[in-house]
């Protein structure tokens, strides 16, 4: 995981695909979108039948890639309930402006719900309840210090 910046908005971008058929390689990355859905499991704005899936999910820093992975069915749920353009299973890389036609990308979709879900700690992950230890450090690491500034 990295920062990314998409237009006037701090936010984060992966390193490799998560989901169904992805690449699965970053345990940050992976952690990351499964932190989401545990989020989004107790959110009152969830649809209950998301909801359902996402209770299944949890933060381990690895998904198989297949069907029967809970990451895969979160998101395919999702990118169901938002008309996403491609409902694939995956969460992919984001590049060039954000955009795939007149959608952004999944990503920034579902890190826009982060930030209704978590309004006052956004984009900080490192100060959001029960951030995983793996996702603390990746966001501490983005955080300058004066040092670094010349200041």
């Amino acid at each position: 995981m990295k920062p990314y910046a998409y237009g006037p908005k701090f936010m984060w971008n992966l390193d490799a695909s998560v989901g169904k058929l992805a690449a699965n390689s970053d345990p940050a990355d992976v952690a990351f979108i499964q932190w989401y859905y545990t989020l989004a499991a107790n959110f009152h704005l969830t649809n209950p039948e998301n909801k359902a899936i996402y209770k299944y999910v949890k933060v381990t820093g690895s998904c198989n890639g297949r069907d029967n992975d809970p990451l895969a069915a979160a998101i395919i749920a999702q990118q169901r309930s938002m008309n996403h353009p491609t409902v694939d299973g995956k969460v992919s890389v984001v590049t060039g402006t954000g955009k795939l036609g007149a959608y952004a990308y999944f990503l920034l979709r579902l890190e826009a719900r982060f930030a209704i879900m978590c309004p006052n700690a956004w984009p900080r992950l490192d100060l959001i309840p029960n951030c995983p230890p793996i996702l603390m450090a990746v966001s501490k690491f983005s955080v300058p210090i004066l040092t670094e500034l010349g200041q």
